[in-house]
């Protein structure tokens, strides 16, 4: 099955919310409300997932896991003899499924936009 293009074929752009709740009514036949409600269901289902488990995995499209990141030392790159500490956070390693990489591999991505110069 082809999947919907929420870009629809344009330079590469970033897929918004809008974008995507567009494809999804229009698919659908459904009201763009009602499909932006669905997404940010969908958001709100999977951060409490992460919050309460520390891990989402969806098959096929790969898994998300909350990490810690240790603190380390970092350097302004404007004053490299400044040391500055970079305390221990969390942060999320998403790691795609087999069928997402192969699905990347063979598409042709779309190509980047040059800033325009005044």
């Amino acid at each position: 099955m082809k999947q919907p293009n929420a870009n629809n074929g344009s330079p590469a752009t970033t897929s918004t919310r809008r974008d995507i709740s567009t494809v999804i009514s229009k698919t659908y036949n459904i009201s763009q409300m009602l499909a932006y409600q669905i997404i940010d269901t969908t958001f709100e289902v999977l951060l409490a997932n992460l919050i309460e488990n520390g891990h989402v995995e969806l098959r096929g499209f790969g898994v998300f896991e909350v990490v810690q990141r240790k603190g380390r030392k970092g350097r302004n790159p404007k004053k490299p003899e400044d040391e500055v500490w970079i305390p221990e956070r969390k942060s999320i390693r998403f790691k795609p499924s087999r069928l997402l990489r192969s699905d990347l591999a063979d598409a042709a991505l779309p190509s980047k936009r040059l800033p325009e110069e005044d």
